[in-house]
């Protein structure tokens, strides 16, 4: 198992959650993450100023109320990753569970312990969406598939693999989907991600890489584990581990998290919304659902807290990452769509309409054009679990009839030869 943080020429590094793709047993063995000093006073420079910025922007109290969508390229190495299956189904699939970590639509997200409910917070208006036109200015899916690769989540030694298949940094979250992380032949570290810099959006190296084995419904050991990515996302967006600097506060820079001192594979999740368990080296209660620990192994991850929130939204307007959600580059990237006067609408297309939404079960998917051929959709509910799937070659208005299944979010995916578009869609 990987352990420790680490800091490369251009900005602290983090490495993650390390899983068995083949076993849902992690290892026995407790590990803690270990900070290792920083001489490079490049880094260092600019490790001061963006915590500067996030305390600065914090202080004003700016949280939100915006429409904040993110354009996202997933480059894939590998179509088949620790034996599971990476396409375009499954990273959707990942995406569409990923927008509802952050929308505080996840299930389980009204089952968090007692003592935190009332420091739970969400981002109603982020969402993370598939870039829709290239940077030539194509249409895409945003999906890129390459030959098989190793190696991305180093520090060092492939920023000139990292850069030739790069989309510019300021109009694109990159996402390097791979098995093999570090070019080491292990291949079941689940992730790797940077925090933001500008010096790596200059150099076209901003990035998550990610083991596909653990995108979405590829989680079949442990569904909860499909969160991970949500985890990455969170540290993209300057959130630090609960854990890191150990129980001394504030060890992970946000006030509302308790201070915790050993990893999340290691503790099981609170037993009850009551219970006095787990505790920290003070006996203080841990926070064990927080997507930041290491807890989704157990099945534990249910929310961000307050703070958290706060320091995402700082990450948002910062010059790293505020180029990528203004309204220009929305445009640019085939997803203005998603914002309106009243703010974020929900994940869809301009290509295709739903009605009714909300319904009962019974709903049309309407072409926005005739010659939008459909060759399949599918129906997947919050957790991603398949609920209604359809092969066809339609060129015409659509049915679905999804009653039956019980009331709440779902998501409609509708396949074309080129194109995946996803709709949210509300059973009543």
């Amino acid at each position: 198992m990987k352990k420790s943080l680490q800091l490369t020429a251009a900005i602290f590094t983090l490495l993650f959650l390390n899983a068995k793709a083949q076993s849902p047993q992690l290892p026995n063995d407790q590990c803690k993450v270990t900070s290792i000093g920083a001489t490079d006073p490049i880094i260092l420079k600019e490790q001061e100023e963006l915590e500067k910025f996030t305390a600065d922007f914090i202080s004003k109290n700016t949280n939100g109320g915006g429409c904040y969508v993110i354009p996202v390229v997933f480059h894939v190495y590998g179509t088949t990753q620790g034996g599971m299956p990476v396409n375009d189904v499954i990273i959707i699939d990942a995406m569409d569970k990923l927008n509802i970590d952050f929308h505080g639509l996840n299930p389980d997200y009204g089952t968090v312990h007692n003592s935190f409910l009332s420091i739970r917070d969400i981002m109603p208006d982020i969402t993370f969406a598939l870039a829709e036109i290239d940077p030539i200015g194509n249409p895409t899916t945003g999906i890129v598939y390459h030959p098989a690769a190793s190696g991305f989540a180093n520090g060092s030694g492939y920023d000139a693999a990292i850069q030739a298949d790069a989309w510019d940094n300021y109009k694109y979250m990159n996402i390097y989907i791979q098995n093999d992380l570090f070019d080491d032949a292990v291949t079941n570290n689940s992730g790797y991600a940077y925090y933001p810099s500008t010096g790596m959006s200059n150099n076209n190296t901003a990035r998550i890489v990610y083991n596909g084995a653990y995108l979405g419904i590829n989680c079949t050991w442990e569904p909860e584990f499909a969160s991970t990515l949500t985890h990455e996302y969170g540290h993209w967006l300057n959130l630090i581990h609960t854990f890191d600097g150990g129980c001394v506060a504030p060890n992970d820079q946000v006030a509302d998290t308790p201070p915790c001192d050993y990893l999340g594979t290691s503790y099981p999740c609170h037993p009850s919304g009551s219970a006095n368990s787990p505790l920290n080296c003070m006996s203080q209660l841990i926070n064990a659902e927080n997507y930041m620990d290491y807890s989704g192994a157990t099945g534990c991850y249910k929310m961000f807290t307050q703070g958290q929130v706060s320091r995402m939204y700082a990450a948002l307007s910062h010059p790293s990452r505020q180029p990528l959600w203004q309204m220009s580059n929305l445009i640019a990237t085939g997803l203005d769509y998603l914002c309106s006067t009243a703010g974020i609408n929900s994940y869809g297309t301009k290509n295709f309409k739903i009605a009714p939404n909300p319904s009962h079960g019974v709903f049309t998917i309407i072409p926005a054009f005739n010659n939008e051929q459909v060759n399949e959709v599918m129906v997947t509910n919050s957790i991603g679990q398949v609920v209604y799937s359809q092969v066809l070659q339609s060129l015409g208005n659509i049915s679905i009839d999804i009653t039956g299944n019980s009331t709440g979010i779902y998501f409609l995916h509708i396949i074309q030869k080129n194109a995946v578009h996803t709709f949210k869609v509300i059973v009543e």
